[in-house]
């Protein structure tokens, strides 16, 4: 069957907000010269916003900790709706009788952002509950007068639907898990573009400065023990002063570790993400949910991700998680594209992550682990080099565009739509 997307755009009623509306909504509210020292509208987005979209929440932005709010991601269904909207090629059609997936562009996240500026916290789950049924009512009406069924409907980050995208754990086949959103140049993987010449992608890591790099936070609301421990370890690990004088090395390269102590506050994602981009190794622990925006960070910056690893079937990979010894957290439901994740008919099918990281078993010596597994690999420049070939491989499919342009590589947004046509074609209840 060929493969074909509507996108519901006309259908919503005007009490749901679109895209647009939303963009307006927290434009106006953000920029107020008497609240917010900015002159211009214009000073005020370039501070606060990401480039392809003007979601920004200035209550929680400061110059310091952009990289550190920025994980939330709350503009993600905003970028993605804008995407589906944008797009023209041949996947989409404008009949829907043609269409084999019909989108609704609703991003109720985003919304709930507006509404929290507009009208505070409290007021979020009530308008989000009328929102979605004003939103279901009129789907309803048009299913039942089109003779078409809702399971046909893709919505965004709406995990009670039957085939939805979304960027929490998988709990059922029709729910499609992506990567966060990288709205930010910095967070692109311009080094990494597979068609790049292969001179200058060896030179790309050839000329890291860092063996490795950590940027985060101690304490967490989740278990934080591995985090907290690698801190506590840091100077045995690699040498006196490793956090106080930033004097540590591995295997005679330097170590950047950044233990943030205050409210997540922290240095700017431009000088976070170039520290990645200078590293080998970036330590990825556990947070406080099972996927982390730092891991895409790293992958995006061509850093090898460093992951505590728990097995409970080593005979199948994809039954590892970097979360916990939980079968809900497995990377098949927590990982885009993962091995594992496109159906029980095609179980080596996918991304495979053990390919692009390095897995310190949690069972074995655990954190202790790490510097010497690391300093093995970096005696080994043949086998490490091949490891950072494996990460450009697949980079650009963490990221949804390369500037402004969200077509013109092969990206999340590909990857999205080759997920759910597998779904549609392989997965699907008939």
């Amino acid at each position: 069957r060929d493969f074909k997307f509507y996108v519901h755009h006309h259908l919503l009623p005007e009490d749901v907000p679109t895209v647009e509306s939303i963009s307006e909504c927290i434009e106006t509210w953000g920029y107020n010269s008497e609240r917010y020292a900015y002159p211009t509208r214009e000073e005020f987005l370039e501070t606060f916003c990401d480039w392809s979209e003007t979601i920004c929440n200035p209550k929680n932005h400061t110059r310091g900790s952009q990289y550190s709010t920025a994980r939330l991601n709350n503009n993600m269904d905003a970028v993605i709706a804008r995407l589906f909207l944008s797009y023209g090629g041949d996947l989409r059609t404008f009949n829907i009788t043609e269409a084999t997936i019909k989108v609704v562009p609703f991003p109720q996240i985003s919304d709930g952002r507006c509404v929290m500026a507009k009208k505070g916290p409290r007021q979020v789950a009530i308008n989000q509950q009328e929102t979605k049924k004003l939103l279901s009512d009129r789907l309803k009406i048009f299913v039942d007068d089109n003779q078409m069924h809702l399971h046909d409907h893709l919505f965004l980050f709406m995990s009670d639907q039957s085939l939805t995208v979304d960027r929490l754990p998988s709990y059922h086949p029709g729910q499609l898990v992506v990567p966060y959103v990288n709205t930010n140049a910095e967070y692109q993987p311009d080094k990494l573009i597979s068609n790049m010449n292969p001179v200058e992608l060896d030179r790309f890591f050839s000329e890291k400065r860092y063996a490795l790099a950590a940027v985060f936070a101690a304490k967490i609301s989740g278990n934080g023990y591995a985090r907290k421990e690698f801190a506590e370890k840091a100077d045995s690990y690699f040498g006196n002063g490793t956090l106080l004088h930033n004097n540590g090395t591995l295997a005679g390269m330097p170590v950047e570790i950044i233990v943030i102590q205050e409210r997540r506050k922290m240095v700017g994602e431009a000088h976070t993400m170039q520290l990645y981009r200078e590293s080998m190794f970036c330590p990825s622990f556990r947070g406080d949910t099972p996927d982390q925006k730092r891991f895409f960070d790293a992958i995006l910056s061509g850093c090898i991700p460093v992951v505590m690893a728990h097995y409970w079937n080593d005979d199948d990979k994809n039954k590892t998680s970097y979360f916990a010894p939980a079968k809900n957290a497995a990377l098949s439901n927590v990982y885009p594209w993962a091995k594992g994740s496109f159906g029980q008919k095609y179980p080596n099918m996918g991304i495979d992550y053990s390919e692009l990281v390095i897995e310190i078993n949690e069972k074995d010596c655990g954190l202790d682990c790490l510097p010497t597994t690391l300093e093995r690999w970096l005696k080994d420049p043949t086998a490490l080099r091949e490891k950072q070939k494996q990460l450009a491989k697949f980079a650009r499919l963490f990221s949804f565009g390369m500037k402004d342009n969200a077509f013109q590589y092969v990206d999340a947004m590909a990857a999205l739509l080759v997920r759910t046509r597998h779904y549609v074609l392989h997965e699907a209840p008939l």
